[in-house]
């Protein structure tokens, strides 16, 4: 069974980056970091006691916060395109007539959505590192000043002005955890996507309920915030901010267990249950005809 599903996921991963899709979603990711990561350009005769001031790690946390938003939506859309995009084109006939079930096909589609989900979040880190110190970094005395050095950084690295509220290794944990926290909500939208796939032969269709679901679920828990720590995609959201908002020297944040738990565990359960959904629709309903 390892060997089909190997050669599967092998076969779609080709199939799917020989289509314009994964190359053409890159483009609002990569723009919405350089907007966050160059608004810090913008900034008129800055001083050293100015408070627009910045910390490398805001900017840092705050592009990758707004890609991986988009990733979120991206993943939605992928992956309610990979089972509903072979049956309108009728290409399970094919595929099932050799020597593979639909476990083997379902389990291959899972892990494609997986995989390029993981590969967005880890483009969406190496992306907002690069950028932030291709246009933060600065030399001094000879020497190269990473934007992520302890301090805060006025526009290009000009000044720099300590602060002592949270130290370098402290915002670099925060950015480490609030990154392995919203891992799962991504995973957990792929999945819901991969649900909506299952139920129709239509992509259209498929595509636009999904995205019309994945935005409405996250409009509601933005509004209503006590029902919303219980909706997989808004659990992305809580990481991020508590690092963006520490970075920010608002160092009366803290971050609390109970939330920690509710943001890997929301998602994790979530996830299960999309992929269990979608499975056993997938293996029941009539793909031939």
């Amino acid at each position: 069974m390892m060997s089909r599903v190997g050669r599967l996921t092998r076969f779609e991963l080709a199939k799917l980056f020989r289509q314009k899709l994964p190359y053409v979603v890159l483009f609002p990711i990569v723009g919405a970091i350089l907007l966050v990561i160059m608004r810090g350009m913008d900034v008129k005769s800055e001083v050293v006691a100015d408070p627009r001031l910045r910390d490398g790690f805001e900017y840092l946390v705050t592009s990758c916060l707004w890609a991986l938003r988009l990733v979120s939506g991206f993943a939605v859309v992928i992956a309610s395109l990979s089972l509903s995009g072979e049956a309108s084109q009728g290409t399970y006939r094919m595929i099932l007539v050799r020597p593979v079930t639909r476990t083997d096909v379902f389990i291959s589609k899972a892990l494609v959505v997986a995989i390029v989900v993981i590969a967005l979040f880890i483009a969406t880190a190496l992306l907002s590192y690069v950028m932030l110190h291709v246009v933060h970094g600065f030399w001094r005395d000879g020497n190269y000043v990473s934007p992520l050095n302890e301090g805060r950084y006025t526009l290009m690295g000009e000044e720099i002005v300590s602060d002592p509220n949270l130290s370098k290794d402290v915002l670099a944990a925060d950015f480490r955890l609030a990154m392995a926290l919203s891992i799962l909500p991504l995973l957990a939208s792929g999945f819901f996507g991969l649900l909506i796939s299952s139920i129709f032969d239509n992509t259209g269709a498929a595509v636009g309920l999904a995205m019309f679901l994945a935005i409405a679920l996250y409009g509601f828990a933005s509004v209503d915030r006590q029902a919303g720590k219980y909706v997989f995609s808004h659990s992305l959201e809580y990481g991020m901010t508590i690092a963006k908002h520490r970075a920010e020297a608002y160092s009366d944040r803290k971050w609390e267990e109970e939330e920690i738990r509710r943001t890997w565990v929301v998602p994790l359960l979530s996830g299960v249950v999309f992929l269990g959904a979608a499975y056993a629709i997938f293996v029941k309903r009539d793909i031939l005809t």
